[in-house]
């Protein structure tokens, strides 16, 4: 499995943390670290970095180092 850290600059507080974990764990990838402005995440097989991104900025949350 593969560990990516995205920077997500405008989740700042922890509603717009859960709707990142929420948007990540609905396509069945694991946050192992959220914080402000960044989220460490581990793939699963069959899930990409790509569709971990716009699940994030369908969630309406900019990734900045996509």
């Amino acid at each position: 499995m593969e560990t990516i850290i995205l920077s997500i600059p405008n989740m700042k507080n922890p509603h717009c943390q859960l709707a990142v974990t929420r948007a990540v764990e609905a396509l069945g990838g694991t946050i192992k670290n959220v914080e402000p402005m960044k989220a460490e995440i581990e793939l699963n097989d069959r899930l990409t970095r790509i569709a971990v991104i716009e699940a994030i900025e369908k969630a309406g949350y900019k990734v900045s180092n996509a």
